[in-house]
Formats: structure tokens, C-alpha cells, sequence
């Protein structure tokens, strides 16, 4: 019963705590972001919907200073990007107003966090600690404090602004609780499911293995091909992928403390683990 990092799992959670804020009557998922943060005005903005589909049109991250120390000392990328370094970027990029195809961003999933924090009141780390151990009682899954019993995990500063991209730990059997709770389309998942756009993103390598990207809804993609909604998610030392069929009522969990480079990633594996069970 180790603990891992879920890299881009986070990303489900996230998606969520929104959810969760649309239910409640915080947010519109069709609002701009500006309506939520302090932007500048005059400018273009994405909205909610866009980033939680990565089709917002901005880049997977955005370079910051603290990016070349990182670098030199083999940490996190995001380690030390400041939430106003997220604001700031957002401000000054002018996005032309059209339509925008997948396009993976990390920095996408920053600002969802921000907007949370807007609506909430509350820090990020704090927000998601409560709604994992009060929504969905998940004991031992949480923003990284680095106290797990393995090694090598990401350094996090407190109040870093890419907490909501990739920040979380969890064990085994967290993981699969969690993954029956997306069979069961519990409290807030049935909405993160649903189509919202079409994406056909799925790369010439994944078409091999018969993983398909076909379209996405609230962070989760989904394979058309294969009835499977998944996500995976990576980190420099782990890697970790959930799948499920909601028709067949069947859910596959890998948790590696492998970076996802390292032989067979877990994404390979789920996938066929998956496909098998049918």
C-alpha cells in the first residue's frame, strides 16, 4: 500500500471541484475567466469550458525564471511558479478570438485552480484536502507533503500555482474507490464525463495500441472506439492511468513508480488490462 504521485490525475480532481462550484451556482461553465479573476481588460480570455477541454489555445506552459533553476537542479518544472507569475501571463497573452483544437495544457489547469480560489475564498492545497477527505472520503490521497514511503517525489512549495495541474498522491486503495466512484457516476463525476467536444487528438503512436482520444469532457477523454473514459498522468519518477466502461461496468487502476518512459507505461498497460476484462 505505497503512495505515488498521480501527475495529471490531478487534473480529474480539478475538474471536479468544478463541477462541484457549477452545482453549487459559482460559476458558469460558459463564463470567460475574467469575469472570476483580475485580468486585464480589453483582451480576449478563455472560457471555463475551453480550459477544462484544452481547447482554450494556450500552450501546454508558459516559461518563467524559476523554470532554468529547476532545470539545474533537477526539480519540478513548476517548483516556485507563483500564482501571480499565472495571472501576470494571463494578462499579457492576447489570444485571437476563434476556435482552438486540443491542445494539452498544464498552464490551462493552473488557472482553473485560481479560479476555484476566487470562488471559494480559500487556498488551493486547503480546498482540495477538504473536498478529498469530506466529498470524497478518501483518507490517504492529498496535495503532496513528499511524506510517502517511496522516494524521488516532486518538490511543491506551499502555494505553487500548478498544484491543480499535477500535485496529487494516492495509494491503491484510494485509487480504485475513486474509480468506482466514476462507474457510479457519483456526486459530481457524471458531469465531468459527458461529450463536449470532439477532439480526434489520438497520436499515430496510440493508434497502434488502439488508444483513441475521440473527444473529451471535463478532463476525462474518451475513446469512442472502446467505450473507455480515461486519463493518465506522469510525473519524472511515476506514472499512473485509470480507464473504465461504463457500459460494462468495468475499471482498471496502474499506479508505477516508473517514469512514464520506463519500458511499457502504465497507459499501455491499463488499456489492455481493460480491453481484456470485456
Amino acid at each position: 500500500m505505497h503512495t505515488y504521485e498521480i501527475g495529471s490525475l490531478t487534473k480529474t480532481f480539478t475538474a471536479a471541484m468544478i463541477s462541484k462550484a457549477i452545482q453549487e451556482g459559482k460559476i458558469d461553465i460558459n463564463d470567460t475567466i475574467d469575469k472570476y479573476l483580475p485580468l486585464a481588460e480589453g483582451k480576449n480570455y478563455p472560457d471555463i469550458e475551453e480550459l477544462l477541454t484544452h481547447t482554450s489555445g494556450y500552450k501546454a506552459y508558459y516559461f518563467e525564471n524559476p523554470m532554468c533553476s529547476n532545470f539545474l537542479n533537477r526539480r519540478n518544472d513548476f517548483y516556485g511558479i507563483t500564482k501571480e507569475m499565472v495571472l501576470n501571463k494571463a494578462s499579457a497573452i492576447n489570444l485571437p478570438d476563434k476556435e482552438y483544437p486540443f491542445h494539452y495544457s498544464n498552464y490551462g489547469y493552473a488557472v482553473l485552480g485560481l479560479l476555484l480560489e476566487k470562488v471559494y475564498q480559500k487556498d488551493y492545497r486547503v480546498l482540495m484536502n477538504q473536498f478529498i477527505e469530506e466529498d470524497l472520503q478518501l483518507k490517504n490521497t492529498r496535495i503532496s507533503d513528499k511524506s510517502g514511503d517511496i522516494s524521488n517525489y516532486w518538490d511543491w512549495k506551499e502555494k505553487d500555482a500548478y498544484l491543480s495541474a499535477g500535485a496529487i498522491t494516492s495509494d491503491i486503495s484510494d485509487m480504485l474507490a475513486y474509480a468506482k466512484m466514476q462507474l457510479e457516476e457519483d456526486k459530481y463525476f457524471k458531469q465531468c464525463h459527458e461529450r463536449i467536444k470532439e477532439i480526434n487528438a489520438s497520436t499515430e503512436e496510440y493508434k497502434m495500441m488502439d488508444i483513441n482520444m475521440d473527444a473529451i469532457g471535463m478532463a476525462w477523454i474518451i475513446d469512442k472506439e472502446n467505450n473507455i473514459i480515461w486519463h493518465n498522468g506522469g510525473t519524472d519518477n511515476y506514472n499512473s492511468y485509470i480507464g473504465f466502461n461504463l457500459k460494462k461496468g468495468t475499471a482498471v487502476v496502474i499506479l508505477s513508480n516508473l517514469s512514464p518512459g520506463y519500458r511499457i507505461p502504465a497507459t499501455v498497460l491499463g488499456v489492455k488490462l481493460l480491453k481484456s476484462l470485456d
